[in-house]
Parts: structure tokens; C-alpha cells; sequence
């Protein structure tokens, strides 16, 4: 099936061919999805309206069907988040579809009917329909998990999910705001440069002396992967030279001929300037001097600054009014002399900037510098980092990374490809090569594979689809360039040229401002630039829009309508802006009054407001058209506006509330908190409560806030938001929506946030922060219900993708100099360099440099243009007015007008030939005169009744979110009877739906503390006496440091944020240390001590110390999940007792009988964080940090001592819930996963008890976890049989099957997604580890 219809007769480069050919291979052919081959790399380019996202859907189809992939194997890739939503939505419709269209086939006697679309008509015949309902049943169960991701989405996906198997580091955070840490290396080389009082100087003259102004000039190139290319004084002369040889009015051969005429009419020269005495006293010195000057430039080829008496000669008030010639010789070579006279000048200021220009080169490489080695020490990645890490790891030779990807991911669509860049493109290169390199880059992997492999290496697929024409989001570091590079290289290049958006009129309309000229002359103009050719797309009578057609009565209207005002008399920029406002507004009116559409039954359906979009470049222009619409009562919504929801003073309002309920000792912010009108107190109220005037009241209300803690404690702070909204809000404001769904959409947010930020204190903690520092983000943007009921203002860059019945774009005749930083020039330029065929940073200014820059952008607004045109289904308005530069604005290049008088190619002659045209289906309206006939509308629509629905199921109160410490508060030590087990865990657990869980910790509490000194008692009793001869004291910071939850979390997070092959102490822990309020004479203690725990060997594997790991082999703080089916605690407890009596056998020690759980089943999801994960000659370890004191000696930390603790704090129940996550993770993403062979086992590691020259284990707690024990485990958790003690189960699977045997689908669907976070949430954000690759 071809998209595309028939051409006609115009040439448009374009072969319809469908078979691939050498010859034809940079000529691109019509898509026709039905005959394309699915291998190769292929370029699709998709028009504005041509159905990409149709064809996406139906490409996948054969995939699916064709190709036999998995949802998981297909690789779908766009570059926002909406946009991958939106392909995934469509992908599931087009799955529904299929499927009821097979089924109904099937049903019908294996017939498909006739009028079916033709993709489905070929795939049905074609393959077995049994076969094809299997696949799309299991497409359709399996689209959660398929392959759709953001480029930054894919880069993580890939560095997480193969981080076990690649060169990435395991323990990596993603973190979206690096911005302090910029902040923080500019300050420290600030900090560097003032020393130096000339250095301080050069950047003070500048104005770049102070980090947040460096920042704000240098900041995009400082986070570029470019390197800045500082100009020499060398290349500046060589610049300045080139520029002025290549100028017509400049050139050497220009300047020759001004000698030659002035040689030759010397005498004339004399004749009529040196007639009086007072002439011949200076003027023939005058004259000889500009004679030698100009004579002096031609025979040395080099240029020279006039002298004083050259310029003096030809001052235009010697012959202004002479007309005799010389004003014809002179007034040439005068401006000659001033324009070289200016360019030196700029000359000069470049050369004077090399001195401060070598300091910012500085500067980029320091800040850059210092931010990477702060990033590898919290190891936090941002998303740039995801694709250049992806980059770089994929073009290393020999890279086990590419062919893993190949073999994950055999296809892959790429949508919106004009956007990518060339990072991006890159990693597509490597994994997917083309035909001309793919015999090359395979011959190697040939060797090494059979045929069946070498055989899916040719069926692999690239598809990049995209419209070079769309491509503007260079700010954003989207590059053309890469785009034009991949079709170059691509094996097949394909066009879809037919329009299903528009009516005839409209694609008619753009295809003669797009061209250049009318399409029937067949004599296009180079309107885009850099080679990107513009094909005249087709219109179809099956376009959306053409099924109801917009009729207006207004007979002057056409598809495309160019509305010029001020042409004649130009005004200031403010008032002309203003004027085309009121005739947009006024035309707005007049189309809502009488123009309406006509339905298929022949009705009318009116022109509403939301059928009207206003397109915008900027803010200011946005604010011009607001303003003129909310005079004359037409209401707007601004789409692009960027409002964040935490500046609005619901935020702030929610703070003082929170922060009041939290803190409710604390009465003046409780106060504060009452004050809210979400406690709906009038403000005679709040007088009464604030001067206690009635105490009986005063208590009541704390009673509330109390209540409304605990509430916040037990089910989180959206329950406490929502129920003041329903209780007792009462709005002090007229803007009732807007308050109510700010308040709404605080407690969503707040909810989302306190995943992350679990204790209320750092929930307000964030909260604050955003207030004062929001974050931008498209879920926090400000919205309303009734917004899309409303007149759309949106940006150009924002309407990219939609479509409107009606635009208006205003000022059309807009520009802007890219050169131009504000006012000024820039000082750094980013362009593509020809030679280099790469993109180049430039510091310092050249005309090459501007030129380039400046081309680019022209570019760049042309398909900008294009973009804001084709969103009209119907019709579009361009509004034309004289503003600054407008002959070089886009619209004026596109139509040809040059702005010089008397040529024909003004605007109004230029709209006026265009009009007049026969297929141009526009017209030309004069703006200046319109007289507003209308000031309102009526709208007879019907509002519907709305009924809320009654929830009608059921909810179930068992289901939680467990931890280990939560399960560890609900065991008991003494006799419970059965009778007092809950069997319904409703019936004795607090009637809570989610147990807070955080990161596990020891409990430190006095009477614990007693209780360990009496298992330090017996222990000691039991384990024989070491030699008196401790290798450290009593008064050891190891030994003094407190106990408690504090100190724990002071070791847990320095370690987590260190490398331990590297430590840099003092810059992970100062701030830790500081927080901790460690004196700073002791912190030389905690490293060293420190430096000893890592030292220490990990018994019994005495050449193993965790100084061995590198970043690369561990995963920190990994946080993971679980669900648990009715899992039945009297399993995992004679699970753990069989555990103890094992360890015991092994370490010494009594076992303990494992404690009774206050419930019975336990059903929901098991949460934790496990401080370490790490990898050490292929076996993956579970390592956990105990700052608990069980002595002043290191005799009081053997592993036997260690275990008795253990069992006592039930850390084994612990170990074995994180050895389970992780053996499921590793099920998942390891291949060809063995428990045998690749778990390693726990450490526990007591801090207090390392040391590098223990030999007896002290400090140390090891154990091995066999597969069956993992196992049995895995089914309990899976509520499977798991009757059997793990002895008898380890046997039943040596007799039955390997232990390396595949799990059943139900233990899949039961898999543990990881997660890697930081506990106490710093900037480096989160790294998901999904079990089920979500």
C-alpha cells in the first residue's frame, strides 16, 4: 500500500521505482509500506500531513507479523515524551483493529473484506492466520513492555538494563538539574582567576567576573561536547584578509581599479579641487598621499590604513555639488577608505579580546573538568551524559555492547529523526550499519557466529523517519547536518508526499510559498538552503479536513491570506504589532459571527474558538496579540506558557499549611497554617483563634491539625489536601477554578514526590526548594479544564506536530539576527564547518564566523515558517507589516521580495502577483482600513448534564507496602497461640494501606543496647579468647563515635557516594561530616578508619578487600520492589530457622528459633534499599553496612559474634529479602543466568570491627545462599508450594532438573524491579533497574 497518490506531472526528484538500486541510490522513491524491504537502512521523508505516524503503526504490523518480533525486539525512538505516549497509543489502536479484523476474517470464512486497508489485505493473505492472531494477542499482552522510548529514555534504558554486561558503571544516578554544581566550579574559578589582578581585570572589562555571568554568556558551550576553537592573532589576520579579498568592494582587484582612475584623471582632479592658493598649500600633498596609498596596497597586496591627508582629500564637501565627475571618482574610493577604516577596527577589538578569550578557554576546560570529577564521585550522570556515554562506549573497537544491542533490538523506527544529533546518530550508526559497511563491520562476527546469526545480521533494520523541512530545534542541539549526512548513507530513501491534513486550497497555497514560485513553471527557488529540496505534496479528497469544508460568505478570503498593514507609512514596532492584533481580533469575531463548517449530512457546525490557533515566535509577540484579545473580549489560552504550577500561591499557601500540621508544637506556624482557605476560617475567626480569645475554639482547631498529622503519618499528604478541600475550603478569590485545580495538582505532585521523599521533614524540605527554584517540567505547567475551549496561542516551535482547522500568524515578517546577542555581537558562534564536515565553537568574532551563523538561522526560520503553515487544515492568515530587517525574514525570501523600490519586488506588488495567480489559492488584503463590525458571538450550544459514577467494587484493606523494618516491628518474641494470628490481616495490623518505608536501618534504642551487652556476655562466653593484643584501643573513633541512627547514616552515605579503588575523603564526606557535627579534629580519625574498612579483607576470601572494586563493579543504594501473593509467614519462618541452623554449623553459635509474626500472610509489595550490590570475577554479592557497637575491642566482632547479632536484629531476614531481589534481577538481565555460578553470596560488614590486619573474619559476616534456598525462597514469596524445607527442596531439584533451569512465567510475573537512589535524595536523581524492563 503506497501512501502516496499518483504525481503529477511536476518534476520533484522523485523515482517511483519501488526496488533499491546502486544508481538510484540517493534518489528517493515513493513509500510504498507494502513492498519496502525490511532490512537495510533506510531514510522515510514525511511532508507535513503525510500520515507518518500511520505508516509508523503499519511498518510495525509487518514487523509483527512479517518478521515475527516481539513488541520488546522492535525499537521505537522520538524525542519527547508525548510523543512516545502518542506512538504507543497508536500502536495499541492499530493492534485492537488488526486483530478484530483477522477475527472477523477468520470468522468468515478465512475472507478479508475488500474495502480493508490494503496493509492488512497483504499481511492477511500472506502469512498464517492462526499464526498472525498468536502474534497480535501477544503483542497486545505484552505492549507494557514495549520498546517505545524518548532518546534519553533508550540511553538509560540501555546503561541500566546492560550495566551488569558492559563497560557502565552499575552505580549511577540520573539526575535532571546539574545546574549547582556548574555554579559551584565557576565560583571556584573565580575564586582562581581573582588571584592574579590582570587576569580579574581582563574579566571585568568584559563583564564576565562574577560565576552566574560567565555562566549566563559561556554556559550552553561549557556543557557542549564541543571543544571552543580560540582564535590566534594569526587566524585573525588571516581572517580579516580573506574577508577583505573576498568582498567586491574591498578586493585587491576593486582597489586597482580605484588607483587606475584616479592615475588617470589626476588632471581633472587638480583641474577642479586645487584652484586657489590656499588649495595648493595642503591638497597636492593630499592628493600624492592618497595616489601612494592606494598604489602602495595594489603592488604589495596587502592592505593599509589611509593616512590623515588621503582621508582629508576626498572629503565628500569638496565636490558634493561638483559636476564634472570627480564626485564619481572620488565617492567610491572614500568608501573604500571608511570601510577598511571600520574593519580594521573590528580587526583591532578581536585581536584586544585574545588575552580574556584565552582565559574563558580556561575557564570551559576548568569548570568542565571540575563538574565531571564531582559527577564520578556522587556518580550522577544528566541526560546529555546518557547519549554521549552510549557514544563513546559503542565506537570502541571490539565493544561487547553493539552486538548485544543488535541482538536486543534486531529493527529499529526512528521518528522526528530531523531532530537528532550527531551523538545520537552515532550509536544508530554503530549498531545498525548500512549496506556499504554492513560486509565490513561483519566480517569479523561472521567468523565468530553461524550462519543463522550472519543471516539475521542482513534481515537487521533501520527505518529514520523525518522532514528535514521540520527540523527547528538547533537551540535544543538538533542538527541538519547529521540528518543530511544519514541520507547520504542510507541504503533506501523514501518520500511520502500526499497530504491527508489539509483541503486542496491550503496544500495548494504553501506548496507556491514553499516552492519559490509557481509549481507549474517547474522552476523552484533554492527557498531552504544546504541542498534540502522542497517536492510539492498532493492533496487528497480523503484529507480530514476535506469531509467539512470551512464555508464563508466573505468572497476575498482564500486558503492562504496575506494581510499587510503599515506598508506605506511605517510606526513603531509596538503600534503596528497592535494594529494587526485588532484586525486579527475583529477577522476572529467576523469568522465565529458567519463562517462555519459544513458536515457530511449537510449541517453547519460554526466556527468555535478552539478551532483557532493564534502562531507566536515569542513571548513578546504572544503578549502583543493577549492583550488586544482580552480588550475586545475574546478569551485566549497562551499554550507555550511555561507557568510553573509551584510560583502560584496555592504553592505557597500548601507550604505554610504542611509546614504548620507538622510542626504543631510550634504555634506561630500554626498560626500561619489557619490562615489558609482550605480551613475555611472567616478572618473574624481567625482573630479569635490568633488571640486565643476563645481557647475552647483554640483546642478544637488543635485537635484538628493533631488529627490531620496523623492522618498525613498513615496515608500520605494528598489525603490530608483533598480532605480540606472537601471539608472546609472556602475560596478567597474569584478564580475559583484556577485555586481548585492548583490545589488538585499540588496534591498529585506532592504524592509523586513523597515516593522519593519519604519523611515529612524532607517532603517540605523539596517543597521549599521548588517554590524558590522550580523545576521545569511539562507536568507542572499551569493548565485548566476549560482552556480547550478557548481561542490557542502557541509558540511555532510548540505547534510543531499539531494542527488547527484555522491560523493566524501574525507577524510573518519578523527577524531576528543570530550574530546578535541582544544589542551587541556575540562572542561565541556554533556553526557547521564545510571543510571539516563537523560542527564547530568558535570564540571571537569573523564575517566567515557571522556569515555562517547567520545562514544557518535564516535557515532555520524558513522551516519554522514552514512548519507554522502547514499546521492549517483549513486556512491560514500571514500577517505582513514593515518590521526591522523584514526583506530578510523568511517570508520575504520564500515570496522573493527584496524590498527595493521601483524593481516590482516590494510587498505589496509581490502579494499582489501571488494573488493574482491561478493555482496560488491566495489573496491580498489590505489591512490599513477595516472598520470592526463585530464585538461578540453567540454560542447556542447545549451543555450537557454531568452525573458523577458511584464506585460500585470493592477495595481491599490487606494489601501493603511492606519493608524489612516494618516486618521486623510486627514479630514478637514470646508464645502466640494460632488463635491470635491474624488471619485476616485487617483484623489485628493498624488499619493503614501502606507501611512508611525507608531505608533500612539498625534500631539504636537504650533498651537494645542492654540487650546486645547481654548477647555480648554469652557470646564472649562461648568463642575462644583471642591474644590480648588488639590492634587498636578502646579510645578509637571507631569505638567512641555515638551510636545510634545518626552515625549510621554519616558511614552509610560517605560510602555510597565514594569510589573505594579512589577515595577522595574530604571532598564526599566534608559536607556529611559538617551536617553530622563531627569535630573537625576527629575527622582525620573517621578517614582513616574509613581507609581501614576498605583495606579490610572480606573473609574468607582473604585476597578480596572492597578497595578491589572499582565504581564500575558496584551498584549503591539500590532501591527495589516486589509484590507478594499471600505469602505465608509460617513458610519463610521455617525457611529462616533452617537458614540459622546452617549458619551455625558453619560459623559456631547457637541458632535461634525464628519470632512469630503478628499476621499470618502477608500480601502487597516488599520495598527496600540494599547499601551494596557488587561483582567480582563474575559473581554478584549483596553487602550491607552495620554501624552497630558490640564491643570496645575487635574481639567483640567476630563472624560468630556477628551472627548471634544478626539473628537478634533478624538481619538475616533482611539479607535474605535482598538476595531474593537481586536474584531476580539478575534472572532477567543476565544471560544465560546460573544461581550456582553467579551468586556469590552476603557480606554483612560490622565498620566498627574492620580492620586491614584481622585474619579471624572480625568485622565480617559472610554466608552462602545456595539456589534452592533462593528458590524455595522465590516461591513462598510467590505463594508456589514451598512446604519443604529448603534441604529437601535443594534435593528434589538435583534429582528432578539443573538449578540454572528456566523459571516458569508465573515467577517472571513476579520479579523484583531494582531501582538505584540516593537515601537522602541529593541532586543526583534516580536510575531505575527494572526486573520487567519498564
Amino acid at each position: 500500500m503506497s501512501n502516496i497518490t499518483p504525481s503529477s506531472g511536476n518534476d520533484m526528484s522523485i523515482d517511483t521505482h519501488p526496488h533499491a538500486n546502486e544508481q538510484g541510490k540517493d534518489k528517493a522513491r515513493l513509500l510504498d509500506v507494502v513492498a519496502m524491504p525490511l532490512k537495510g537502512r533506510h531514510l522515510i521523508e514525511a511532508s507535513a500531513g503525510t500520515g507518518k505516524t500511520f505508516n509508523i503503526t503499519r511498518l510495525y504490523l509487518r514487523l509483527l507479523l512479517e518478521k515475527k518480533l516481539t513488541v520488546k525486539e522492535i525499537l521505537v525512538m522520538t524525542f519527547t515524551k508525548a510523543a512516545t505516549e502518542e506512538i504507543k497509543g497508536r500502536i495499541a489502536k492499530t493492534l485492537r483493529e488488526a486483530l478484530l479484523i483477522w477475527q472477523e476474517a477468520k470468522d468468515n470464512g478465512n475472507k478479508i473484506k475488500d474495502d480493508c486497508d490494503p496493509v492488512y489485505q497483504h499481511l492477511f493473505n500472506s502469512f498464517d492466520i492462526d499464526e498472525s492472531l498468536a502474534l497480535l494477542k501477544a503483542a497486545q499482552l505484552e505492549l507494557d513492555e514495549a520498546s517505545v522510548f524518548t532518546i534519553h529514555g533508550f540511553c538509560q534504558h540501555v546503561i541500566t538494563q546492560l550495566a551488569f554486561n558492559s563497560g557502565f558503571a552499575m552505580s549511577l544516578n540520573l539526575g535532571n538539574d546539574t545546574g549547582d554544581l556548574y555554579l559551584q566550579a565557576a565560583e571556584d574559578y573565580i575564586r582562581k582567576v581573582s588571584k592574579s589582578e590582570d587576569d580579574f581585570r581582563l574579566l571585568a572589562e568584559s563583564g564576565w567576573h562574577t560565576p552566574e555571568k560567565l555562566l549566563l554568556e559561556f554556559g550552553t558551550s561549557i556543557k557542549s561536547t564541543l571543544t571552543p576553537l580560540m582564535l590566534s592573532e594569526q587566524d585573525i589576520e588571516r581572517a580579516f584578509q580573506k574577508q577583505l579579498d573576498e568582498l567586491p568592494d574591498t578586493s585587491l582587484a576593486y582597489v586597482k581599479t580605484l588607483s587606475q582612475s584616479v592615475e588617470e584623471n589626476e588632471g581633472l582632479l587638480v583641474e577642479q579641487l586645487i584652484k586657489t592658493p590656499a588649495h595648493r598649500k595642503e591638497r597636492p600633498q593630499e592628493l600624492a598621499a592618497l595616489k601612494s596609498w592606494l598604489r602602495s596596497c595594489v603592488e604589495n597586496a596587502q592592505y593599509y590604513l589611509p593616512p590623515p591627508e588621503a582621508e582629508a582629500f576626498v572629503k565628500v564637501t569638496r565636490y558634493a555639488r561638483n559636476s564634472s565627475g570627480v564626485k564619481e571618482i572620488l565617492t567610491p574610493v572614500k568608501e573604500f577608505a571608511a570601510t577598511l577604516k571600520k574593519l580594521f577596527g573590528e580587526k583591532e577589538k578581536a585581536l584586544a579580546k585574545v588575552p580574556v578569550f584565552k582565559l574563558i578557554v580556561e575557564a570551559i576546560g576548568f569548570i568542565k573538568g571540575r563538574v565531571d570529577k564531582q559527577k564520578k564521585q556522587l556518580g550522577l550522570i544528566d541526560f546529555d551524559d546518557l547519549i554521549r556515554m552510549l557514544a563513546d562506549e559503542v565506537v570502541k573497537p571490539n565493544n561487547t555492547l553493539v552486538a548485544e544491542l543488535r541482538k536486543k533490538f534486531p529493527v529499529a523506527l526512528i521518528d522526528e529523526f530531523q531532530d537528532t544529533d550527531a551523538k545520537q546518530y552515532a550509536i544508530l550508526d554503530a549498531v545498525y550499519p548500512n549496506a556499504s559497511s554492513n560486509s565490513t563491520s561483519q566480517t569479523e562476527a561472521d567468523l565468530l557466529n553461524d550462519n543463522e546469526e550472519s543471516a539475521s545480521a542482513r534481515d537487521r533494520a533501520l527505518l529514520m523517519i523525518g522532514d528535514p523541512k521540520q527540523a527547528i530545534y538547533r537551540f535544543r542541539g538538533g542538527d541538519i547536518f547529521t540528518y543530511l549526512k544519514a541520507g547520504r548513507q542510507a541504503d533506501y530513501r523514501w518520500v511520502m508526499n500526499t497530504n491527508w491534513r489539509s483541503v486542496e486550497g491550503m496544500v495548494k497555497a504553501y506548496n507556491r510559498l514553499f516552492y519559490g514560485a509557481p509549481v507549474a513553471s517547474n522552476t523552484p527557488t533554492d527557498v531552504f538552503g544546504f541542498d534540502i529540496k522542497y517536492n510539492p505534496v498532493e492533496f487528497t479528497s480523503k484529507a480530514a479536513a476535506a469531509k467539512t469544508p470551512l464555508v464563508d460568505p466573505a468572497n476575498q478570503r482564500s486558503a492562504m491570506n496575506y494581510v499587510s498593514m503599515c506598508l506605506e507609512e511605517k510606526e513603531n514596532t509596538n503600534i503596528m504589532r497592535r494594529k494587526m492584533a485588532q484586525w486579527i481580533a475583529q477577522e476572529i469575531y467576523r469568522l465565529l459571527n458567519e463562517a462555519y463548517f459544513e458536515l457530511r449530512n449537510g449541517e453547519p457546525k460554526p466556527v468555535k474558538p478552539q478551532d483557532i490557533a493564534i502562531l507566536v515566535k515569542d513571548r513578546t509577540e504572544a503578549g502583543a496579540i493577549k492583550n488586544v484579545l482580552q480588550q475586545k473580549g475574546l478569551a485566549c489560552v497562551y499554550l507555550s506558557d511555561r507557568s510553573n504550577l509551584f510560583a502560584s500561591a496555592e504553592a505557597k499557601d500548601v507550604l505554610r499549611l504542611l509546614n504548620g500540621i507538622w510542626h504543631a508544637n510550634d504555634t506561630s506556624k500554626v498560626a500561619s497554617s489557619l490562615a489558609s482557605p482550605l480551613w475555611g476560617y472567616s478572618p473574624q475567626m481567625l482573630i479569635e483563634l490568633l488571640y486565643h480569645e476563645d481557647d475552647a475554639t483554640w483546642d478544637r482547631a488543635m485537635d484538628k491539625v493533631l488529627s490531620l498529622r496523623d492522618m498525613w503519618l498513615q496515608k500520605g499528604c494528598m489525603s490530608v489536601l483533598l480532605h480540606l478541600m472537601q471539608d472546609s475550603y472556602t475560596p478567597h478569590a474569584d478564580s475559583v477554578e484556577r485555586a481548585l485545580t492548583n490545589y488538585q495538582h499540588l496534591a498529585e505532585v506532592l504524592e509523586k514526590a513523597s515516593t522519593t521523599h519519604q519523611r515529612p521533614e524532607q517532603l517540605l524540605d523539596w517543597l521549599n526548594k521548588q517554590i524558590h527554584k522550580p523545576e521545569s517540567d511539562e507536568e507542572l505547567t499551569l493548565r485548566l479544564e476549560s482552556d480547550s475551549q478557548l481561542i490557542r496561542l502557541i509558540t511555532q516551535h510548540g505547534s510543531k506536530g499539531l494542527e488547527y482547522p484555522i491560523v493566524f500568524i501574525p507577524y510573518g515578517t519578523g527577524y531576528r539576527d543570530a550574530a546578535k546577542n541582544g544589542n551587541s555581537t556575540s562572542q561565541i558562534f556554533t556553526y557547521y564547518d564545510e571543510e571539516k564536515q563537523d560542527l564547530q565553537m568558535q570564540l571571537g568574532q569573523t564575517a566567515q564566523a557571522i556569515s555562517r551563523v547567520q545562514n544557518e538561522s535564516e535557515a532555520e526560520d524558513m522551516r519554522l515558517a514552514y512548519v507554522a503553515v502547514t499546521r492549517a487544515a483549513h486556512r491560514c492568515y500571514m500577517g505582513v507589516i514593515p518590521l526591522t530587517n523584514n526583506e530578510k525574514s523568511a517570508l520575504a525570501r520564500a515570496l522573493g521580495v527584496s524590498g527595493e523600490e521601483g524593481l516590482g519586488n516590494d510587498w505589496s506588488s509581490v502579494l499582489r502577483r501571488v494573488a493574482e495567480e491561478d493555482e496560488s489559492h491566495a489573496s491580498y488584503i489590505d489591512g490599513d482600513e477595516f472598520v470592526e463590525v463585530y464585538s461578540g458571538f453567540e454560542q447556542n450550544e447545549v451543555i450537557p448534564q454531568l452525573t458523577a459514577l458511584q464506585f460500585t467494587g470493592t477495595a481491599s484493606e490487606e494489601w501493603r507496602l511492606y519493608s524489612f523494618s516494618a516486618m521486623s516491628r510486627l514479630t514478637t518474641t514470646g508464645p502466640v497461640n494460632n488463635a491470635e494470628i491474624a488471619e485476616d490481616t485487617n483484623q489485628n495490623l493498624p488499619s493503614v494501606p501502606v507501611l512508611q518505608t525507608i531505608r533500612d536501618e539498625e534500631i539504636f534504642a537504650l533498651n537494645t543496647l542492654f540487650a546486645d551487652s547481654e548477647i555480648l556476655d554469652e557470646m564472649t562466653s562461648h568463642h575462644n579468647p583471642f591474644v590480648e593484643m588488639s590492634l587498636v584501643t578502646r579510645s578509637d573513633l571507631r569505638f567512641t563515635l555515638e551510636k545510634g541512627a545518626s552515625a549510621g547514616n554519616l558511614l552509610h552515605d560517605i560510602l555510597e557516594h565514594s569510589d573505594f579503588s579512589d577515595p577522595t575523603w574530604e571532598e564526599t564526606g566534608k559536607e556529611l561530616v559538617n551536617r553530622f557535627g563531627l569535630d573537625e579534629k576527629r575527622t582525620p580519625f573517621l578517614y582513616a578508619w574509613l581507609d581501614e574498612v576498605l583495606q579490610t579483607p572480606l573473609y574468607p576470601n582473604m585476597q578480596l578487600s572492597l578497595s578491589d572494586l572499582t565504581l564500575e563493579q558496584t551498584l549503591r543504594e539500590a532501591e527495589f520492589y516486589f509484590p507478594m501473593n499471600d505469602t505465608q509467614w509460617a513458610l519463610l519462618k521455617e525457611v529462616l530457622t533452617c537458614h540459622r541452623q546452617d549458619v551455625a554449623a558453619t560459623l559456631g553459635g547457637q541458632a535461634e528459633v525464628a519470632p512469630q509474626l503478628m499476621t499470618a500472610k502477608l500480601q502487597g509489595m516488599m520495598h527496600g534499599f540494599i547499601d551494596l550490590i557488587f561483582e567480582h570475577e563474575g559473581q554478584f554479592f549483596v553487602a550491607d553496612y552495620k554501624s552497630t557497637w558490640l564491643g570496645d575491642t575487635l574481639e567483640s566482632y567476630t563472624p560468630s559474634a556477628l551472627f548471634s547479632n544478626n539473628q537478634h536484629h533478624l538481619y538475616d531476614l533482611q539479607y535474605l529479602i535482598y538476595c531474593l531481589a537481586l536474584h531476580r534481577y539478575l534472572s532477567n538481565t543476565l544471560p544465560d543466568y546460573d544461581p550456582d555460578i553467579h551468586f556469590g553470596g552476603v557480606y554483612y560488614l560490622y565498620l566498627r570491627g574492620m580492620h586491614p590486619e584481622n585474619e579471624q573474619g572480625e568485622g565480617v559476616f559472610y554466608t552462602d545462599i545456595p539456589s534452592c534456598l533462593l528458590n524455595q525462597l522465590d516461591a513462598i514469596f510467590a505463594s508456589r508450594d514451598g512446604t519443604h524445607t529448603y534441604q529437601d527442596k535443594a534435593h528434589e531439584l538435583e534429582s528432578e532438573a539443573p538449578a540454572s533451569e528456566p523459571q516458569s512465567d508465573d515467577t517472571l510475573t513476579s520479579g523484583a524491579r531494582v531501582n538505584s537512589s540516593s537515601s537522602n535524595n541529593r541532586a543526583s536523581g534516580q536510575q531505575q533497574f527494572s526486573f520487567d524492563d519498564e
